[in-house]
């Protein structure tokens, strides 16, 4: 795969280039999830993957944003990983869906003493796991609530 001059030119116009260690803005068209877009090589692309290829010439099969900013690409914010990678950075970053729920389907709220955290991390609610553990051991089909 060969990105000429002119499409490289083009593509680093749309950046707002700063100091090294500061974040460079996309200039040029965003998708509806705030994602720098552009059109190269007979399709759209994220921006930040472009930058990533043209400094280190091999496209990973995800760029992971360390600056945590979906606009940035700057190739010293930007690293290669895999989707398990880009996952735990969102999970260790707080910005997954499911963490920043605060109650259950059901309604009950998610504090630590009524939260149960299973052993692949994910968790939930203890009052739920109790009442269907319940209902499973005497065979309650119409959810009639533990005594």
């Amino acid at each position: 795969m060969h990105i000429t001059y002119t499409t490289t030119t083009r593509f680093w116009s749309r950046v707002a280039v700063g100091p090294p260690d500061h974040c460079w803005e996309w200039q040029g068209f965003r998708r509806g999830d705030s994602y720098g877009q552009i059109y190269i090589l007979g399709k759209r692309r994220a921006a930040h993957r472009v930058a990533f290829y043209l400094t280190h010439l091999y496209w990973p099969p995800v760029v992971r944003h360390q600056c945590d900013n979906r606009i940035c690409v700057n190739p010293n914010h930007l690293e290669g990983g895999t989707q398990t990678d880009n996952m735990r950075d969102v999970i260790d970053r707080g910005r997954h869906w499911n963490l920043n729920k605060t109650v259950c389907p059901h309604g009950h709220i998610y504090d630590t003493p009524n939260t149960y955290t299973r052993p692949n991390g994910s968790r939930e609610c203890r009052t739920c796991r109790r009442e269907r553990k319940w209902q499973n051991k005497n065979g309650s089909a119409n959810g009639a609530e533990p005594v």
